[in-house]
C-alpha cells in the first residue's frame, strides 16, 4: 500500500515558503545489524528544481544516499541531481536540481510538465 506524504513546511525550514514536494512511499525495508539499523525506502516524489526533501519527510532520521530518476511519460530527457546536506546528521535534507536537456533550462517550480513539477523515482538509504 502506498503511503502519501503531503509536505507541510514550518517557517524555519529551508524551502519555506514555496512549493512543497508530494511524496509517495511504496516500500520501506529495515535491516538490523549489530547496534545499527539501515532503512531502505523506495518511492516517487513530484518535485521541481531548487526544492528540498527532509529526512523526516521520507520517514528517516538521516539521509545517507539517494538515487533519483525522472519519470515524465514523454521523450524529453531530464537530468536530475541532488546534494545531501550534512550527511549522517539528524533530520538533514537533500536539495534537488532538475534540468531539461533539450532546452538546457532548469525545471523550477511551475515550469514542469506535471502541475509545474516532475515525477521522480527515488531510492533512499538512511537510519
Amino acid at each position: 500500500m502506498v503511503q502519501v506524504v503531503k509536505v507541510a513546511r514550518a517557517s524555519g525550514d529551508i524551502g519555506y515558503p514555496g512549493w512543497s514536494p508530494l511524496i509517495h512511499v511504496h516500500h520501506v525495508e529495515r535491516n538490523v545489524f549489530g547496534n545499527g539499523i539501515a532503512i531502505h525506502i523506495y518511492g516517487e516524489m513530484r518535485i521541481a528544481a531548487k526544492e528540498v526533501v527532509y529526512a523526516r519527510e521520507l520517514k528517516l532520521n538521516t539521509i545517507q544516499t539517494m538515487t533519483l530518476t525522472a519519470e515524465t511519460g514523454s521523450h524529453t530527457s531530464y537530468n536530475v541531481q541532488k546534494y545531501i546536506h550534512a550527511k549522517g546528521e539528524y533530520d538533514n535534507y537533500a536539495s534537488v536540481d532538475i534540468f531539461n536537456t533539450a532546452t538546457d533550462a532548469e525545471v523550477t517550480a511551475g515550469t514542469g510538465p506535471d502541475e509545474g513539477s516532475v515525477w521522480i523515482d527515488f531510492e533512499a538509504l538512511g537510519e
